[in-house]
């Protein structure tokens, strides 16, 4: 482990967003005038990664003082090299306070594509992803070693992640895994697998049970106890707008329910991030725990919880994705 400033890198995906707001979701076949166009960069790796940034950082100001971060933030993935969006990416991610050196500008591939549409009337999105480049990242380890908590999503190619998992594993880096988009996930990538962070769709695909069975009214400690069987340690379901429900193995051996925090009553503009902003903010609080545990200090995963969930809350009230991820001082002062 890092023993000075703790490092968190993101292995994900790079996309630029192009997001159209609508009164409502048109139907098949339907022609629907717009509210509004604009352009952004995401994909659930940066996103995650700005996250990880801002929320490690007390404000924009602050962003590219490495005195003033307290967790050192590195990028992993592909972009296109001669296409429009690939430096002006770059450029935003640099000025996040966000390493990218180990972001690869490829010959011959295109950045990735999002397509979001944004239903004015209830803020839900839906997205089409392009993957361009994401999906030629390297099939070979990509931490330097150094790193204190890696964070995975399945945007890239599996291969690239289930090798960059097991590598981390083996250098004791913590692993936080948000599999989406979710495809079934053999069990050997559960085993001493650090964190699991699932929505309520991804918790039914990966665990085998019906849609149904997964809601905020159900009793979810059963699905959390799969996983944590199959071996990992903290198992996160987050459930929209009704909150977000864990467990932990620990607490799962002591016969201990597992607990529902609730989510801030806020109004909803668009929840594009939401998730995303919700993964960085635990990646951070992990990073942090993880730098003094060498003290003795144990990870205080409700603390955790109730941090990610304060500034996903945030996140919902702003239009975008990266644009709406808040800095620390707009947790600190919510």
């Amino acid at each position: 482990m890092n023993t000075s400033k703790p490092i968190i890198a993101i292995l994900g995906s790079l996309n630029v967003d192009l997001v159209t707001r609508t009164p409502r979701i048109p139907a098949a076949g339907e022609t629907l005038e717009a509210l509004s166009f604009n352009t952004g960069h995401g994909g659930k790796g940066a996103n995650q990664a700005v996250a990880c940034a801002r929320l490690s950082r007390p404000s924009k100001s602050s962003a590219t003082s490495s005195s003033s971060a307290q967790v050192d933030v590195r990028m992993i993935g592909a972009i296109g090299k001669d296409d429009a969006f690939g430096g002006p990416f770059l450029a935003a991610l640099e000025a996040d306070g966000l390493d990218v050196t180990r972001v690869r500008r490829l010959e011959g591939q295109k950045t990735g594509v999002a397509v979001i549409t944004v239903e004015e009337r209830t803020g839900e999105n839906r997205i089409m992803f392009v993957p361009g480049a994401n999906h030629s990242v390297p099939r070979e380890p990509l931490l330097d070693g150094d790193e204190d908590v890696l964070v995975l999503q399945l945007e890239t190619p599996l291969e690239v992640v289930f090798l960059n998992m097991q590598h981390a594993k083996e250098k004791g880096v913590d692993v936080v895994i948000n599999p989406a988009p979710a495809v079934p996930l053999p069990d050997d990538v559960y085993a001493g697998l650090d964190h699991l962070i699932v929505n309520e769709s991804e918790a039914a695909l990966l665990s085998g049970k019906p849609a149904e069975e997964i809601t905020p009214e159900s009793d979810l400690s059963p699905v959390a106890a799969e996983f944590i069987e199959k071996g990992v340690k903290n198992v996160i379901i987050t459930l929209g707008g009704a909150g977000v429900f864990y467990q932990t193995a620990a607490r799962h051996e002591q016969s201990q329910s597992g607990s529902l925090i609730p989510a801030k009553k806020v109004k909803v503009v668009d929840t594009t991030a939401a998730g995303d902003t919700f993964v960085g903010a635990y990646a951070v609080a992990v990073a942090k725990s993880k730098a003094s545990r060498a003290t003795g200090t144990p990870f205080d995963i409700d603390s955790a919880i109730a941090f990610a969930n304060k500034a996903a809350a945030l996140t919902v009230q702003k239009n975008g994705a990266q644009d709406a991820i808040p800095w620390l001082h707009e947790v600190d002062d919510a």
